[in-house]
């Protein structure tokens, strides 16, 4: 493991596939950094992580429902709406529980899969 790897696991809490996982099983809403493309990309977003796969890239991604922050879809004011998105493991730069639980699946989830992943790792069990 290279030194800024050791460094950044100590400054940062990233999303490993242990943590991801452990957060959907337990149904836990996190807080988490993404550091993804502009314009409105990066930020902190407030999600409900339901599914962990690999993209048709072969990315390790995470479908989360995104509830509040960064976004660079639609808005109503100057909230980003809520919505399903799909995030790359690699670009998740903090990853903490918030203390919450969600019990029951937003609009239009799919309880067999994903059609943005080849494959599932894990998916929420409601």
């Amino acid at each position: 493991m290279k030194l800024t790897e050791v460094f950044k696991s100590l400054i940062t809490e990233i999303a490993s596939v242990d943590s991801v996982r452990k957060s959907i099983e337990d149904k836990q809403k996190i807080i988490m950094y993404y550091d993804g493309d502009e314009p409105g990309g990066r930020g902190l977003r407030l999600i409900e992580p339901v599914a962990l796969g690999r993209s048709k890239r072969g990315n390790l991604v995470l479908r989360a429902w995104d509830e509040e922050g960064a976004s660079h879809r639609g808005y109503l004011g100057t909230r980003p709406m809520p919505g399903w998105r799909l995030f790359k493991l690699d670009k998740i730069l903090s990853y903490k529980p918030s203390g919450e639980n969600f019990n029951t699946p937003r609009p239009n989830f799919n309880p067999t899969g994903d059609k943005d992943m080849t494959s599932i790792i894990i998916i929420a069990k409601f």
